[in-house]
């Protein structure tokens, strides 16, 4: 037994000390069915403080409701903790405890990918730099998709979508992506803001304008237009809708792969995006976000670079660019 102190945990839920049961003894500890809160409250009162306030932190991926986000491997892990405290090893409690917290991060990190809010991040050096100019793209391979955006006053985004069995994208499955990406832009831009909108999907454009121009209110063919959860309205409607708020935003053409800093910047972002749902192992969300800011700091400062000095050293940014991805 590890430590001095021993805990007396009884009255802690259903645990039995006469018959050395711990927490999910007599249920294959499996954790299946999750713990009940008023147990969980119990045992994590009986922790030593320095522990019970880690454990509280769990308690919603832990403690059973019908429809609560309980993670099994994390509740499983806790249990776990639990019944090593019960018998007094607290090394044993505290280490399951930990092994807990790492389980739960991981699973976050993984969810994250998919959030459908995406990531928002901000390069302060350029804020508030005019005029305005944006960049979206999508990046589609298989199942997996991801949306990005950069703008010319540091802003950038990226989006993580898998597909489904229940994906409303339809078979118009790239345009849509290339549509949610400046949806996800919108959410970090005023509704007044006057910006030049970076496009490189002609098909694209053509819904942006249509919207913008308040006309019929079209979307891709085979798009679920159906009500979301709670009534929400689809996100291309509401994409519709705030085209038509902002007349001030510019939709323009771009050639994409042609070098444009903007334009590859918000595809790279968005096959990061991509490539995180496709391969979440391979980099941690933190790294991604550390990394995918570096990244938008690099070229946004070429970006401006040429825009003070002119379309030669434009030109050389974009082929510093272009040596930069190929390595």
């Amino acid at each position: 037994m590890h430590g001095a102190q021993v805990l007396r945990y009884a009255g802690c839920g259903h645990i039995n000390p006469s018959q050395g049961q711990g927490l999910f003894s007599g249920r294959g500890g499996d954790g299946g069915a999750g713990v009940a809160p008023d147990e969980f409250d119990a045992c994590a009162g009986r922790l030593p403080p320095r522990l019970a306030g880690r454990a509280r932190a769990l308690r919603g991926h832990v403690v059973y409701s019908p429809a609560g986000p309980r993670r099994r491997s994390v509740s499983e892990a806790m249990a776990l903790a639990f019944d090593a405290a019960h018998v007094g090893d607290l090394a044993a409690a505290e280490s399951m405890l930990a092994r807990a917290e790492a389980l739960d991060a991981e699973i976050s990190a993984r969810r994250a990918a998919r959030t459908l809010s995406g990531h928002h991040g901000r390069v302060q050096r350029w804020s508030g730099t005019t005029p305005l100019v944006a960049a979206t793209d999508a990046s589609v391979k298989g199942r997996h998709a991801g949306m990005g955006y950069v703008t010319s006053d540091g802003r950038w985004g990226m989006r993580s979508w898998g597909s489904s069995a229940h994906d409303p994208s339809g078979p118009s499955r790239v345009l849509v992506q290339e549509l949610r990406a400046v949806a996800l832009l919108l959410q970090v831009l005023a509704a007044d803001t006057p910006a030049v909108l970076l496009v490189d999907s002609a098909v694209a454009r053509r819904y942006l304008r249509l919207w913008q121009s308040g006309g019929t209110p079209e979307l891709p063919a085979g798009y679920d237009a159906a009500p979301r959860r709670a009534g929400r309205l689809p996100s291309l409607v509401r994409l519709g809708q705030a085209m038509a708020e902002r007349p001030g935003i510019q939709v323009t053409a771009v050639k994409g792969h042609s070098g444009h800093l903007l334009n590859e910047t918000a595809d790279s972002l968005a096959g990061m995006a991509r490539r995180r749902l496709a391969d979440p192992g391979a980099r941690s969300t933190s790294e991604l976000i550390e990394h995918a800011d570096g990244f938008v700091a690099s070229f946004l400062g070429q970006w401006h670079s040429g825009t003070r000095t002119g379309p030669d050293a434009q030109t050389r940014a974009q082929r510093d660019w272009q040596k930069q991805k190929r390595a």
